[in-house]
């Protein structure tokens, strides 16, 4: 009976998931219906005189697919579900995990300078740790990369707009923090402990990416904010330290990264990288250990 309720609580884990992923479709399923709606009605006229039966293809069809495949298009489709999804588990969230009595906690007992150090060096280790990760599926599999290239190039970022800088840098940390690190680690926490559980989310996060070579660092970068937003005991950790990962991720200038032929370089690179990490652990661990007690913080607030 246990082991039956143990699995039922794991497999509760994959509601929020699953929650997103049908929003995702749908939002994609309506974008496409009006484009196609918007294009007939724009062409009624042409459309009940012709006789050409290929006239829906050629003067309808054909159109939308082309405006489908349309950067702005897509950034547009995934701006609006992130947001459909992130009032959804918002709300999600905000009802089952959310003290309804307990009173506001001061900043100070959540972040203070210490820890926004040390989720900028983290960041920074982990931008490059991320680089090499796709370096060596892209080394495994040429492929993988290529796939990965081309989905990039289709959604602008090889020119980022103001709505795609948008979406990435505010819309979908905080859509996937409270997807992933929020209703779907909150659940796993119970079924499980915190290192199965931050496994778990960080996986089917990248699974979420639909690709090997995004999957897998979004993986790595899911581990991470796990780690930060358990250790930090809020939310909006997570969500400031992805929304840091994903503003680089966006505006770095491509010369930041080596891209030359020498082995040893990559290698001190990468140990750097790997140390730019723990540092930030460091710092961020030290910074928490700062914060005000959250009894302390309460009183204040009541008092």
């Amino acid at each position: 009976m246990k082991t039956l309720k143990k699995i039922g609580s794991i497999l509760f884990c994959l509601l929020p998931v699953i929650l997103a992923f049908g929003i995702q479709t749908l939002v994609t399923f309506i974008a496409v219906f009006l484009k196609i709606f918007l294009e007939i009605f724009s062409k009624w006229e042409l459309f009940t005189e012709s006789a050409d039966p290929n006239f829906i293809t050629e003067s309808i069809l054909n159109p939308v697919m082309s405006s489908i495949m349309d950067s702005q298009f897509l950034a547009g489709i995934s701006a609006a579900y992130a947001v459909i999804a992130a009032m959804a588990l918002g709300f999600w969230y905000w009802k089952r995990f959310c003290p309804k009595k307990q009173p506001r906690r001061k900043i100070s007992s959540i972040i203070n300078p210490w820890m926004v150090g040390g989720l900028a060096v983290m960041m920074l280790g982990m931008q490059y740790i991320s680089t090499y990760v796709v370096m060596l599926l892209a080394a495994i599999n040429p492929g993988w990369y290529q796939t990965y290239e081309e989905l990039l190039k289709s959604v602008g970022f090889g020119d980022v707009t103001l709505l795609l800088a948008i979406y990435s840098v505010l819309i979908a940390p905080i859509s996937e923090e409270l997807i992933f690190r929020g209703v779907t680690m909150k659940y796993a926490t119970r079924a499980m402990p915190f290192v199965l559980a931050n496994i778990m989310q960080a996986f089917l996060f990248g699974l979420f990416h639909a690709n090997i070579i995004q999957g897998t660092y979004a993986f790595v970068v899911g581990l991470f904010c796990g780690y930060v937003c358990y250790k930090g005991g809020s939310l909006y950790l997570s969500i400031l330290f992805h929304m840091m990962f994903n503003l680089w991720g966006t505006f770095a200038p491509s010369f930041l990264n080596y891209s030359g032929n020498s082995i040893f370089l990559h290698i001190l690179i990468f140990a750097i990288a790997v140390c730019a990490a723990a540092a930030g652990i460091f710092l961020y661990l030290k910074g928490i250990q700062q914060r005000p007690p959250m009894e302390a913080a309460v009183t204040d607030n009541q008092g």
